[in-house]
């Protein structure tokens, strides 16, 4: 339920803040609430809604309850699932070991739900925080790209770029292959998450003085003519 409420939050309310709520309750029930608030970016196409439509069935097989929509500025999942209590078997009553047998398999199958829960939030977390730093920490300004001269070697550039690159750059959108003889560097324009950005490329002389010989930026889908514009100013 988690993995498809974050995707589902992340694709259509792209850049809004995320909470997930977890709590069991005094009356028997594991509760999980996903909860997103006003979307900073354009959202992204609607989706066929079979997600959701699965996750209600799922839960409502176990017993449960579930309800998605819109919440204040944003939109909430909830599920909750009843763990409910095994009574002392009756061993006069027919079925009764098979009845306790399956509130039983029932109440496990609760806990183990809000147990996964809890420990997906904890890791959907740092997953989210490593992958905001590293998109955050390899930004270079537009101001900072115009700036770097061709010829300037590596050393004397080093100090005005971020302090990581890119691991996974757009390289099939580069307007031209780096050139011969040469390693690349890559940046992002932006520090906007969850967003198409440009992209800037570095290549440097793998001689012995790593010279600066290419810039270039990568733009992102579906650029505009005003945006295409913005990038020669860049480039002069």
């Amino acid at each position: 339920m988690l993995q498809e409420a974050l995707t589902n939050a992340a694709k259509h309310a792209p850049g809004a803040p995320v909470t997930v709520e977890h709590a069991q309750n005094e009356s028997g029930t594991t509760t999980v609430k996903v909860t997103n608030g006003r979307p900073r970016h354009r959202p992204g196409p609607a989706g066929s809604g079979t997600g959701l439509i699965g996750l209600r069935a799922r839960v409502t097989a176990l017993g449960g309850s579930f309800e998605a929509g819109p919440h204040e500025e944003g939109y909430r999942v909830s599920a909750s699932i009843p763990n409910r209590k095994t009574p002392t078997p009756d061993a006069a009553a027919p079925g009764a070991l098979f009845t306790s047998a399956r509130r039983l398999a029932h109440r496990r199958v609760g806990v183990a739900f809000g147990a996964a829960a809890a420990a997906g939030a904890v890791l959907i977390g740092g997953a989210f925080a490593w992958y905001a730093y590293t998109k955050t920490h390899a930004v270079l300004t537009p101001t900072a790209y115009t700036a770097l001269k061709l010829g300037t070697p590596l050393e004397e550039t080093v100090p005005r770029l971020p302090d990581r690159t890119i691991s996974d750059p757009p390289v099939d959108r580069a307007p031209t292959p780096p050139p011969p003889g040469t390693g690349g560097r890559y940046y992002r324009a932006s520090g906007e998450l969850f967003v198409p950005v440009d992209h800037f490329r570095l290549c440097f002389d793998k001689g012995a003085n790593h010279e600066l010989l290419e810039k270039s930026v990568i733009p992102r889908p579906g650029t505009t003519d005003q945006v295409q514009e913005q990038r020669r100013e860049w480039a002069r």
